[in-house]
Formats: C-alpha cells, sequence, structure tokens
C-alpha cells in the first residue's frame, strides 16, 4: 500500500516557532527570522525519515471565517495577536514547501483540519499518516490512518494508532470528539460544559460512550455533576460541532501532483538564501549540486576554456601576498576544470596571454593574485570580477574562503590545511592534492559567481562594485607592493626611551603598591587594588582600562597604571613590534583588508598600521619611524571633518551646511546652538563640549555615554542633545528615518547602496536593540565617508598613472594619505591629490582636503 503523509501546516509553523523561541533569535545576516521554518523542517524531514511516503501533502489554514466562526463567533477569540517574527515566516514556509515540491493547499471557509480530513477520507486506497501537533487530529485514525504526534520540542514524536490511542486515553478515535464537546478546548475558545475537566469527561465517556449517550442517560447521573450537564447541555453539542473535524468537503487536488520529488538545486538554493547551513550542505551531498563535468591536469590550458566568465582560481598557500607560495592555476567554464601547474603555465603562451589580456575573467581575491603573478614573473591586466569582493558586498559576514564555503556549501572533500598544512606548521605538498583542491576550488566559485554578480545588480550595488571596489584593489596591490621605509634605528631610540620611562613607572606603582609583582597580571593586580589597598571594586574584581579610569580620583597609583599601560603597548607593540615586520628592503609592507570591516572602511594588518594613536604626543612620536625615500619626502592629506560633513549633506541639514559652506569652525558653531551664546563668548571647554557632542550624534551615542565621556550628570547631557536636534532639526529627522528602515528591511545603505545589514535592530532584548539602532545611525555616515575615500584612491592613482609620476601612494589611514612623493614633484603632487581628494564627490558642502610635507610621517602631519 502507497503511503501519503499529510502535514497540518498551521500547526507545525506554531509549534516550531514557539519550541525554538529561546536565547537569541535565529536570524539571517540580514535580520530575516527563520527559527519557526527552520523547526518546520526539521520536524518534516524527521517525518520524512521515518514514514518514507509516496506523496506528501501540507494544509494550511487560509484565515477567518470558516464555517465554525459563522456558527459560534466566539471560535477561537481568545488567540493572542501574533509574532511580526512569526508572521514574516509563513510566506518563508511556503516558498521552502515550493523548493523543496511539496503540494500545498488552503481553502477558504475550512480550517487545514478540514482539509486533512477530507484528503484522508477520501483516499482509502492510501496508507495515511497525519504529522500535527493538535490532539483534534486524533479523532481521524482508523485502520489505515495514524497520527504522528509531536510531543516535545521539535524532535519528540509519538505514533497514535487505533492501540495506542486506548492505550493513552482509554477512548476511541470518534470519542476524541465527544472528549472536546465535554471538556471544551481553551486554545480554540471551544466552551465545553463548565466544570468539567479532561478526568471526568473521559469517566462519563468510558461508561456512557457519547454525549448523546450520556445526556439519554442524564437521570442516572446524580448530584453537581448533573447539574453542571443540564446547565452546559446546550454548549457540550455546539462543542461538539466545532470539534467535529470535516471530512465530505470537496478538495480538488490529484495525487499525481503530491507525488514526492528528489530534492533539486532549488531547494538548495532555498537553504543558501535563508543562511540554513547545515541543511544546505546536507542537500548538496543529496542533490550532487557539484557539476558533472571532467576535471584533468594538464600541460597546456584548452583554447575552450580561455574565455569570457571562466574562473582562475590562482592555487596559494597563504593568504598573505609575502607568505604565499603559487603552485598553479585551475581553470572552470561550463562542464569542465582543468589545472595547470606554474612551470608548465609559464611556458603556456595561450594562457599567459589570456592573463595579460583585459578580458572577463574572474578570480578570488584579485589582490593577492596580482601579488602571485608579479612575484613569478607574469604580466598581467587587472580583472573586473572578483568573487570575494562580490560575497562581501552581499553578506559583511564573509570575510574568508572558509565562510563563503558555508554559507554556499561548498564541495570541502579536500580543505587548505589538507593540502598546504596549517600556519606555521606547512606540509610537504602532494602535487595530485594541491591539484584537485584548485579544481575544486574553482568549479565551487564558478557555481555560485554568476548568482552573485547578478545579485549586485538586484541590490543596486552594481555601481559601487564597478566604480569603487573593484578599481581600488590595483591601488591597493601597488600600496602594499610599494611599502613604506622604516627606521630601525629610531624604533630603537623609541624602544629604548620608552623601556626607561616604564622602568620609572614600574618603581612608583611598586612603592605605592608595598611590593614588587607583575604589573601585566590582571589577577595579581587585583590583589593589589581590591585586597591590599583596599579600592571599592565590583563583583567581577576588573582592572580594565574603563574601570580604572573611574578610580583615578581614589587613589595616585592609578594614574601610574594607565601610564604604565600606554608605554607597555608603544614599547611592545610599536618600538619593539614594528620592527619585526621591516623586510630585506627596509621597509614595512602592512596589508590593507578590504573584507573585514561591515561599515566598508579598510583595515590594516601585519602590521596595523592605522592604530598608531595621534591623540597624544608619546604615541604619536613612533610616526617619526616611518619615513622618506631618498630624494623623497612624505606627504600626508586627509579628510577635514568628513563625517560631519557627510552627516550635513545626507541630513541636508541647512544651519550646518551654512556653516559649512561659510568656512565656520563646525565645533564653535554647535558650543553656540547648545550653550546658547554668540560666536565671541565661546571658550575652549564649550567647544570641546560641543566636539564631543558633533561626533558623539555621528556614532549614535546615548545620553548615558556623552555624561560619561564628558563627565556631567545624565540630565546635562541629555539637555545638550535635546539642544542639538532642535538646533539641528533634520538630524533628528534622519536618524528617525534610518533607524524605522532599518527596522523594516533588516539594513541600511551608504550613498554609494552598500549595504550593512543589523540583524540586533529588532531584537527582543532592549541592549541588542540599541546597538541596533546606534549602529544603524552611524553606518551609513561612516559607510559613506570610507566610499569617498577609496574613490578618492581611485581617482588620485588614476591620475598618477596618467602623468607618470614618480611618486607613489603608500599608505591609508582612516581620512589620511600619505604618498612617498618624488622632490621635484612636489608641487604636481599637491595639486593631483588635493584635487583628486576634494572632487571625488559633490556634496551640499565643501571637501576640504589639506596636504603638508616632511621627511617622516610625524613631521608631515
Amino acid at each position: 500500500m502507497e503511503k501519503l503523509l499529510l502535514i497540518d501546516g498551521n500547526s507545525m509553523l506554531f509549534r516550531a516557532y514557539y519550541a525554538t523561541l529561546y536565547g537569541r533569535m535565529m536570524t539571517t545576516s540580514n535580520g530575516i527570522p527563520t527559527n519557526a521554518v527552520y523547526g518546520f523542517i526539521t520536524m518534516v524531514n524527521k517525518a520524512l525519515d521515518m514514514i518514507d511516503p509516496d506523496y506528501v501533502f501540507v494544509a494550511w489554514d487560509a484565515g477567518k471565517p470558516t464555517f465554525r466562526h459563522t456558527t459560534y463567533k466566539e471560535y477561537k477569540g481568545t488567540r493572542k495577536e501574533l509574532d511580526k517574527e512569526l508572521i514574516v515566516q509563513f510566506p518563508i514556509v511556503r516558498e521552502y514547501l515550493d523548493a523543496a515540491g511539496i503540494k500545498r493547499y488552503e481553502c477558504e471557509g475550512i480550517e487545514a483540519d478540514d482539509i486533512i480530513g477530507s484528503i484522508a477520507k477520501q483516499h482509502p486506497e492510501l496508507a495515511i499518516h497525519i504529522l500535527s501537533s493538535d490532539r483534534d487530529l486524533l479523532q481521524l485514525i482508523d485502520p489505515t490512518t495514524d497520527v504522528y504526534l509531536m510531543k516535545k520540542g521539535i524532535s519528540e514524536i509519538e505514533v497514535m494508532d487505533e492501540a495506542q490511542l486506548m492505550e493513552t486515553y482509554t477512548l476511541c478515535p470518534q470519542q476524541i470528539i465527544d472528549l472536546k464537546a465535554l471538556m471544551g478546548d481553551s486554545a480554540d475558545n471551544i466552551p465545553g460544559v463548565k466544570g468539567i475537566g479532561e478526568k471526568t469527561a473521559i469517566k462519563l465517556l468510558k461508561e456512557y460512550q457519547s454525549v448523546d449517550n450520556v445526556y439519554e442517560h442524564i437521570a442516572e447521573i446524580k448530584g453537581k455533576l448533573k447539574e453542571k450537564l443540564e446547565n452546559g447541555k446546550e454548549s457540550a453539542f455546539l462543542s461538539k460541532f466545532l470539534a467535529t473535524i470535516k471530512t465530505d468537503a470537496k478538495i480538488p487536488v490529484d495525487m499525481k501532483t503530491c507525488k514526492r520529488v528528489e530534492p533539486s538545486t532549488t531547494l538548495h538554493d532555498f537553504f543558501v538564501k535563508y543562511e540554513m547551513n547545515s541543511f544546505a550542505k546536507a542537500s548538496a551531498k543529496k542533490e550532487e549540486v557539484k557539476r558533472e563535468g571532467k576535471r584533468n591536469v594538464v600541460p597546456c590550458v584548452s583554447k575552450e576554456l580561455l574565455v569570457d566568465g571562466s574562473v582562475l582560481y590562482a592555487n596559494l598557500d597563504a593568504e598573505n601576498y609575502y607568505d604565499a607560495t603559487l603552485y598553479g592555476f585551475a581553470i572552470a567554464h561550463g562542464n569542465n576544470c582543468e589545472y595547470i601547474s606554474l612551470e608548465d603555465a609559464k611556458n603556456d603562451t595561450a594562457l599567459l596571454e589570456y592573463i595579460h589580456t583585459d578580458n572577463g575573467k574572474i578570480v578570488y581575491d584579485a589582490k593577492n593574485v596580482y601579488h602571485a603573478w608579479h612575484r613569478n614573473h607574469i604580466a598581467f591586466v587587472p580583472v573586473h570580477r572578483d568573487v570575494m569582493l562580490e560575497a562581501f558586498l552581499l553578506d559583511g559576514m564573509i570575510s574568508d574562503y572558509d565562510k563563503l564555503a558555508e554559507k554556499y556549501a561548498f564541495d570541502c572533500t579536500l580543505s587548505k590545511k589538507d593540502v598546504f598544512g596549517k600556519k606555521g606548521k606547512p606540509k610537504l605538498v602532494v602535487e595530485e592534492d594541491a591539484a584537485a583542491y584548485a579544481m575544486q576550488c574553482a568549479e565551487n566559485l564558478a557555481n555560485i559567481e554568476q548568482q552573485l554578480f547578478d545579485e549586485l545588480e538586484q541590490k543596486d550595488m552594481k555601481e559601487l562594485y564597478d566604480t569603487i571596489e573593484m578599481p581600488v584593489v590595483e591601488v591597493l596591490y601597488a600600496m602594499e607592493k610599494e611599502g613604506v621605509h622604516t627606521s630601525v634605528e629610531t624604533l630603537q631610540e623609541i624602544a629604548e626611551a620608552t623601556g626607561k620611562k616604564i622602568e620609572a613607572l614600574n618603581a612608583q606603582i611598586y612603592e605605592y603598591a608595598g611590593m614588587e609583582f607583575n604589573i601585566n597580571s590582571p589577577k595579581q593586580l587585583a590583589v593589589v587594588l581590591y585586597d591590599e589597598l583596599g579600592l571599592p571594586c565590583g563583583k567581577k574584581r576588573s582592572t580594565a582600562a574603563d574601570v580604572l579610569e573611574k578610580l583615578k580620583p581614589v587613589h595616585p597609583i592609578i594614574s601610574l597604571l594607565l601610564e604604565q599601560r600606554k608605554y607597555q603597548k608603544i614599547y611592545s607593540t610599536y618600538a619593539v613590534g614594528l620592527s619585526k615586520h621591516i623586510l630585506k628592503d627596509g621597509k614595512i609592507h602592512t596589508i590593507f583588508n578590504q573584507i573585514q570591516t561591515q561599515t566598508g572602511r579598510l583595515s590594516s594588518s601585519e602590521p596595523n598600521l592605522q592604530n598608531i594613536s595621534v591623540r597624544d604626543e608619546e604615541g604619536k612620536v613612533i610616526r617619526k619611524a616611518f619615513v622618506a625615500s631618498p630624494q623623497h619626502t612624505l606627504m600626508s592629506a586627509d579628510y577635514s571633518q568628513i563625517e560631519l560633513r557627510m552627516l550635513a549633506h545626507m541630513a541636508n541639514e541647512k544651519t550646518m551646511i551654512q556653516a559649512f559652506n561659510q568656512g565656520i569652525d563646525i565645533h564653535n558653531q554647535t558650543a553656540m546652538q547648545i550653550f546658547d551664546v554668540d560666536h565671541d563668548h565661546v571658550d575652549s571647554n564649550m567647544r570641546r563640549s560641543a566636539k564631543t557632542v558633533n561626533f558623539g550624534i555621528v556614532y549614535g551615542q546615548s545620553d548615558f555615554g556623552l555624561s560619561e565621556q564628558l563627565g556631567i550628570t545624565m540630565k546635562e547631557a541629555k539637555r545638550f542633545i535635546d539642544k542639538y536636534f532642535a538646533s539641528y532639526p533634520n538630524i533628528k529627522t534622519f536618524m528617525d528615518d534610518t533607524i524605522a528602515f532599518c527596522e523594516e528591511n533588516g539594513y541600511v545603505k551608504t550613498m554609494f547602496g552598500r549595504r550593512r545589514y543589523i540583524k540586533e535592530i529588532n531584537d527582543k532584548n532592549y541592549m541588542m536593540r540599541e546597538f541596533g539602532k546606534r549602529a544603524a545611525m552611524n553606518a551609513p555616515i561612516q559607510g559613506s565617508a570610507a566610499d569617498l575615500i577609496k574613490l578618492a584612491m581611485v581617482h588620485i592613482y588614476q591620475t598618477m598613472k596618467e602623468k607618470k609620476v614618480k611618486s607613489r601612494m603608500i599608505l591609508q589611514i582612516h581620512d589620511e594619505l600619505i604618498f612617498d612623493v618624488c622632490d621635484d614633484e612636489l608641487d604636481t603632487m599637491k595639486d593631483i591629490v588635493e584635487q583628486g581628494m576634494q572632487q571625488a564627490m559633490q556634496l551640499r558642502v565643501p571637501l576640504i582636503a589639506e596636504a603638508s610635507f616632511g621627511k617622516t610621517w610625524y613631521d608631515a602631519k
């Protein structure tokens, strides 16, 4: 006998939602809740494994009114309004069913139970299995029908047939209706007989078999029970009508359309879209998503692969260009993939011509590929498409190949670690494994690249990709390759001076502590501060900087500790740490990362040159170690107050725009507004406070945060913020509109369409929501500023190439650009850079960038 699985859609989705509603809500990276859908799929998959049906059918409620509401308007009237996080998942679960090829159906006027009941009774030739968490459906059990009843969470299922029903409830299927008639059902607001519960109802049915028979023998029943039954007779028969599942509805569904089908790539794409990685991996194996084409190791690449749209994967054993060894290339296109070793590639004229030609080849991590080509003396033309950047723009959480592989359920039969070993522990590379790994990667990337490229266009990020992200790759490659001259002698001098300062501070700290101890040990320091010196502490006995800052007025040792930490960082991280990164050419070649920050800002690593302090002279002195090349001078150019200018433009705030256009100091302007004074009465403290408020607003700072930073009361901080928004009303409107857009869409956008998904924006936890709001306010401003500096870099780099200057761009530090300028090109470069930065975009306010010169970075700044 063939088997039919009937699924109670509403019941299962509700159960899945509430069973998984713990901790943080399961969402996609762009904030779409998916916990109910995930639980629903889990339960359906379990039932499919248990039953292995030939046909599958899901019934849904179509909504009010049904024939039951017509009879009893209070039917289901006690149900609470659904959580919006559940409501948004109804269309997603339907999308899943369509992707899985599972038939679904709903009908006005009747409920899912009635659809299931009618289908079950219309097909006696099938073995019927019903999946639900609703006991009402137990009334449909018969010799060929059972119910798979969800009992606990989304994993425990109890199979209820006639025998099990009798054992559990001592009732037969038809008596489930009578049970509801007597005891009612609070979930559906079925009244039953007032005062009669489940035990009494079962006892009556065991004796009288049915509600009708109970009332035929009412004279035999004594006392209060009789009184309850007599008073509730009308309600009992109404409840029986409401509880009876309709089994004679005409359901126009051909069983052929319910035939169970094998999973397809559509289902895999659904799992990828909603970031259900475990399902995606499983489906990838079941569906055999991998192309069925040929893999070959070749001495020369076939010409049919050297075409636009081919993915050219450079087989590198490391992500850092100066560490990486290039073993060869894998090229995938259509259903074929070939691998060629580096040695053979250098003799493959057609391949070399392909790499050198401006065409539609696609790579992964273009910047690293450029370095590999350059190191191996392979002439090349920059590419136009990079799968790594495409994936990152669409999902800011994809910061490396492994995360990309996880999201898109790549074939990872071989891992990079399997082939090349771990960092610091390299393996002896087996040529066959290296080839197999590269072809695996090339095929994986080829499978998704067009999908990613199309999605960029759909989400209006194609211009961002074409005009900023891809062109800036070549700029960053050139900067990394060039490097910055670094003076070992200067670093040694700073290390020596700093070391002496640390020794002096240590001695003072030991004197106050009355003992010597390891100052850098949080545990030992906590003992000294909180036990020996008796300073006030919380439960965690923290020695973090923000905690120590609050203790500065309590004891003089605190200021010494904070100063010691500052010098310790200068010594270890910079004076000594930077020396380790100077290569044989006397330069530091930092790596600029394009896919590490969700706002789009570049980051720097190996070493990080973007965190060198400019707030105090002691930290800033490290810049003296970065020097110009012989016969060159360093030039520094940075934007003036770029984020505030972006804010003024994006919010279209007239007062702020007017101040910038008239060259008025924006911090003075804000001080005048929040302190109600004229220009001549703004003092340095007022300006400092106004500056803090200006930048605090950009970062979504709260009154608590502002009070902490300025050392004022929360009431005063709130007054400052209120005055600020009253003075600049369009900024308040802009912030509110940005938050509202994010709450509705799950993301915010920069001026260039870069998206940052903020799933915290609708979190049930208040603190998480507040974080989401701050991120939503800041990301469009900071992200637009990041896009601007990249665009300026592209324009300046292109102009430098056109003018064939000998000078080089060598560093980008947030809003600052550093150049190693040939001494006979100082004026030319000043014009190129200032114009390139100031004319990169047209805003409602002027962009101001000023260049300065010096033989060291310290002097140039």
